[in-house]
């Protein structure tokens, strides 16, 4: 059984790609979209998948999905925008860029009227199209007139879109697979478990807020877009320059998410602007994360009952079921992001101290885009065997979990399953699976 401090001591300060051979910064040059971190809208696969070892076939997949593209959890970033270029409109203060801005954040104002954070339209074909490759690419699975889907979500209604429209697709390729949905509270201690405890800070949150807040300070530079929105540059004083341009960055992030807007925002910014928000944006995620040196690390441990409960299904499906079956979860960045770093896949657990080295070995784009997935594909030989392999596909895309593989992508079961009972041994609180208690008790 492998030990979990020296499987992090591997992953140290370990420099990996974030983009194939490119760095975040060629990332977004490349495709600036990508700049918007988890607004970025989700990417479709582009590479084939690895065919499993001889004589193996998939029977079980268990699922981690976050909601499609949505609007901005609230309208305050559009408004206020909004309301300081028309201040400065009616004080003949705003450029003919700035004029133009402020229709369009107007525009971007009416298509969110009484939306905030709901899901989009782009958001259900996410999910949509999800589905379909799913289908295609297990059809022993999912093509199969006696399997069955155990489909969960959380109560926000942007996550139970996500997942009516999954299934939805699901049924439309095979009208007999039986679907059971749930949203219920129930649920939600190991579907995205949020602390709500008030404690004092410890010196970990203290210096990493510290750190974090000089950091976006170090790349906020809103000289240059003030200047270009207003007729004096000096319009309005730093911080009120560095919010509003923030809100615009903020703003622009979320038109890729809006089908039906046809312009862009981030033509404002230069490259280096819109890096450097990015930048920022990144850190942020990685400090909720818990990955920074000066933190506990032990953030991510708020996913372990969800672990848990990835375990406990597949052990249920591995053991029990007779027909090919899924587990499908719907959920938020909050709750797929700290799973990640649990369970170190993609080597997103990778810690550092220096924010300044934090793009190098993680990106946020690449973990927690719109409608983020985690699949894991079970495959056996024979329908009794208990030979059992497991695939982690991260966004569709074969990934690697921190353990020695079997060949190619493909990992031991027994191996992952191991690993992981040992990871949360470590882990105090872990719930098991609730239903499974109750039933036991019949």
């Amino acid at each position: 059984m492998k030990k979990i401090a020296l499987l992090l001591t591997t992953a140290l300060f370990v420099s990996i790609s974030v983009c194939q051979s490119q760095t975040a910064k060629q990332c977004i040059a490349q495709e600036t979209e990508k700049c918007a971190g988890n607004y970025y809208a989700y990417p479709s696969p582009q590479k084939a998948q690895t065919p499993p070892p001889s004589g193996y076939t998939p029977f079980y997949l268990s699922h981690y999905g976050r909601h499609g593209s949505r609007y901005l959890i609230n309208s305050v970033d559009v408004v206020e925008a909004r309301d300081v270029l028309e201040r400065a409109e009616n004080e003949g203060k705003l450029t003919s860029v700035g004029k133009k801005v402020m229709q369009q954040l107007d525009v971007v104002a009416k298509a969110m009227d009484e939306r905030d954070g709901e899901l989009t339209p782009l958001g259900h074909q996410q999910h949509k199209e999800i589905a379909q490759r799913m289908c295609k690419n297990y059809p022993e699975i999912f093509g199969n007139s006696t399997t069955a889907i155990d489909a969960r979500s959380t109560q926000v209604h942007r996550c139970i879109l996500s997942m009516g429209t999954f299934c939805q697709e699901l049924k439309v390729n095979n009208p007999s697979i039986s679907i059971t949905n749930n949203a219920s509270q129930r649920d939600m201690y190991y579907m995205c478990k949020e602390e709500h405890n008030v404690h004092k800070r410890t010196d970990a949150e203290v210096a990493w807020q510290k750190a974090y807040e000089a950091f976006c300070d170090e790349n906020s530079h809103p000289e240059r877009l003030m200047g270009v929105l207003f007729k004096d540059k000096n319009y309005l004083p730093e911080k009120k320059a560095g919010k509003l341009s923030r809100q615009i960055f903020n703003v622009a992030c979320d038109l890729q998410d809006m089908p039906g807007i046809d312009f862009s925002l981030f033509t404002l910014f230069n490259e280096q602007e819109l890096y450097d928000y990015w930048q920022s944006q990144n850190a942020y995620w990685y400090g909720t994360a818990g990955l920074c040196t000066i933190q506990s690390g032990k953030e991510c441990e708020r996913a372990a009952n969800l672990l848990r409960n990835i375990l406990d299904s597949a052990e249920d499906a591995i053991n029990n079921a007779k027909t090919p079956t899924a587990t499908l979860r719907f959920g938020h960045d909050s709750g797929i992001l700290p799973l990640l770093v649990l369970m170190n896949v993609a080597n997103a657990n990778v810690r550092v101290g220096d924010l300044h080295e934090i793009q190098n070995v993680w990106a946020d784009f690449k973990l927690i885009p719109m409608a983020a997935n985690l699949q894991l594909v079970f495959y056996r030989k024979g329908d009794n065997s208990k030979d059992v392999l497991v695939k982690a596909l991260l966004n569709e895309e074969e990934t690697t979990l921190p353990i020695k593989a079997y060949s190619g992508p493909y990992y031991r079961w027994s191996d992952v399953q191991d690993y992981y009972e040992d990871l949360l041994s470590h882990i105090r609180g872990v719930e098991g699976n609730k239903d499974k208690k109750i039933n036991s008790t019949h």
